[in-house]
Formats: C-alpha cells, structure tokens, sequence
C-alpha cells in the first residue's frame, strides 16, 4: 500500500464519525419533543365516580348554637379636656412677680396668685375714690342740715321769703345720688386692684407661658399662658357610623381607655353631630371617671386604645375568625356542595366573630379549602373529627 492511500483513509474517517454524531442528536431532540406532548385523549378518560372520588377535598365545620352576646369596638382616641383657658390679665401694667406654679406642665390651685401686676396706680385710684365719698357724703350732710334750718326759718319769719341757701328742694336727692357713686367708684377701684392678681377660679394644670417679671401687659389683649382645669379629662375618639349605630344606645355607654399603659374607666358623655368630612368618621367623647382619685392623669394629647361595649343581643352566632371568608362571607355545605352566604355581622368580642343567626345548611366552613369555589363538591366533617 503506497503512502497516498494511508493519508486518504485517516481523511474520510474523522468526517464519517461527525455525521454519525449529528444524527444522534437530531435523535434525541426529536425524542424529547414527543414525549414533552400533552397525552391524547384517551389517557385521561378514567371513571367519573373514580375522579370525583379522588378530587373532593374535606371541609371542617360547624353548627353554632344561636346565643345572648355582645360585641366591642375598639377604637382610637385622644385624650383632651373640656377647653383649653388662654389666661388674659383684666388690667393693664408691669408684671412684677410670677409664681414658680405658673410654668409650663405644673399644676396650681384655685385662686392662688400665679402673677402679679403692680398695683400701686389701682392703690392710688381706690385712694381716690374713697376721698370722692367723703367729700360726697359731706356735701349730703351740708344739705340735710340745710334742710332741717329752713322750718325754723319759716316759723320766724312766716312773710318773708326764702334765702336761695335754703332752697333745698331737689338738692338732697342729688347729694345722695353723688354718695351712690362714690361708693361705686371705690367697688369698681377695689375690683381693679384685686384683679392684678392673675389667678384661675380652678383647679389646674399650666400648658404653656412665656410670662416673666417685667413684661408690660395690656388689660384683655396680652396672652399671657394657656392652662386647663384638673379633673376635667375626656378622650376623644373617631368612630364609623356603622359601629355607632351597633352601641345605640351609646350615651352612658362604659369603655376603657388605656393610655400611656394604664387603663382608666370611661363613660360616653356625648356625640359630634356631624362627620369628618374627609375620613367620613363621627366622634365619641368619653369623660375619665374617678378622676379625683386617679394616681396619674394623661396628659392632653396622649393618644388612647379605647374598648366599648356593646348591648347584649338575642340570637346571635358567635364563630371563629377562621370562618370569615372574602367581603364578610363564609362557606356553607349544602347537599355536599359549597355555598357562599353573607350573615348580618355585628362586630367582634373576645370569642369571636358576632353575627345574626342564620340558616347554616349543613355546617359552616372553617379553615381552608383547597380550590374552594361556589358549588365545590365537599366531603363535610365536624370541626375537630377530621382526623
């Protein structure tokens, strides 16, 4: 064999092995897409029975017995008070003196002096007006003996005429009428100089104040500090009409609040007469009870978790919260099939979900199902046997 032919069978072998190659993996390729085919068919006609059989899942339920209960609303509040008291002096003139109770976050005591205005102008004027009266009431006396001489004139001399010093008609009542209003110059005085005293008819807490000694304030215009009265809490809270209309009747109606940790006993003292206009929420306002007895108050704007009872209701379902399905509704098997109904829902408590009672069928679903949808074939077991 020459050397020729050696050198053209190692060139055709290397090109024979590659086809052979090629045609494999076309091979393969075409095996994996037949047998990635959905089957025909034929291959998923089985047993209808068979299928339903194996395809109904077990629905867990229950059958509640119509009961006496009452739901609660849980709500979200502020604490505030009946009014916050912007504190004006009622006179005008330099502040001498502000008491260490009348600070931001103290308390203080009905009447006591929390600043002092000077007084010395409203001392001089009730000196004024007590000097006015005595010389009012030396004029009266000048005119009631006056008054008492003319008789005797008269008796001596029975023709003659009398002297204008004596003609005391209608100079009496005027004396007397200027007495009067000495004496009500020296009250008003007496008012003005006891009303440089700035002081609360209350008992209270300080909000805020800037006053201090040398500040010039003016007589119902200078905003001096802002206090509230102790023992006059309420809590403010927001509510749907819907769970107002579920507490009717709600004045006198119990709640708790808890506030900073502590919890305080509430009454429902009124209801605002109109909505937010942009939450669409009305507004309870709770007083605080035993406020004189409370260790520690909240303090105006702290907020509160408040929990109201409802009325006690006839012929309601208490259910589990695994019950509550999708928009308020629940499963219900009916002749092994489910079906979606909406109770009246009346709120929640600490057993559960309230609703009216209602015709349950053949239970009431709880927990999941697989695939649940209106008409589902079901196999219906008691709650709590399904094992």
């Amino acid at each position: 064999m020459s050397e020729s032919d050696v050198q053209g069978d190692t060139g055709q072998q290397p090109r024979w092995r590659g086809f052979l190659q090629l045609a494999v993996i076309v091979a393969v390729v075409l095996a994996a897409i037949f047998f990635a085919r959905a089957p025909s068919r034929e291959f998923l006609q089985i047993d209808p029975e068979l299928a339903q059989a194996r395809v109904e899942p077990t629905a867990a339920v229950i059958q509640p017995a119509a009961t006496r209960a009452s739901h609660k609303v849980v709500l979200t509040g502020t604490v505030t008070t009946l009014g916050n008291v912007v504190v004006v002096p009622e006179v005008s003139g330099d502040v001498v003196w502000v008491s260490e109770n009348f600070r931001s976050g103290t308390e203080f005591k009905a009447d006591e002096t929390l600043a002092q205005v000077d007084r010395r102008d409203y001392e001089l004027r009730l000196a004024s007006a007590k000097l006015a009266l005595a010389a009012a009431q030396a004029n009266l006396k000048q005119r009631l003996d006056e008054a008492a001489r003319a008789p005797e004139f008269m008796a001596r001399f029975p023709g003659g005429h009398l002297n204008p010093w004596l003609a005391t008609e209608g100079t009496i009542e005027e004396a007397e009428a200027r007495v009067g209003i000495a004496r009500n110059q020296i009250a008003l005085a007496e008012i003005a100089l006891d009303e440089t005293r700035i002081r609360m008819p209350f008992d209270g807490y300080v909000r805020t104040t800037l006053l201090s000694p040398g500040q010039v304030v003016e007589r119902l215009v200078s905003d001096v500090g802002s206090v509230y009265a102790k023992h006059q809490l309420r809590v403010r809270a927001r509510i749907s009409a819907f769970d107002l209309n579920s507490l009717q009747p709600v004045i006198g109606r119990r709640a708790i609040a808890v506030a900073d940790g502590r919890a305080y006993e509430t009454v429902v003292e009124r209801v605002s007469k109109e909505v937010d206009i942009e939450t669409r929420l009305g507004s309870l306002y709770l007083e605080v009870l035993d406020q004189e007895k409370a260790a520690m108050l909240p303090p105006p704007g702290t907020f509160a978790d408040v929990t109201v009872e409802g009325p006690m209701q006839d012929d309601m379902f208490v259910l589990p919260e695994s019950a509550l399905q999708i928009n308020g509704s629940v499963w219900l098997v009916d002749d092994g099939r489910l079906t979606a109904f909406t109770p009246a829902s009346v709120g929640y408590s600490d057993a559960g979900w309230l609703v009216r009672a209602f015709d349950t069928r053949d239970g009431i679903v709880v927990g999941r199902v697989p695939g649940a949808r209106e008409g589902l074939g079901v196999n219906a077991v008691t709650a709590g046997a399904e094992q």
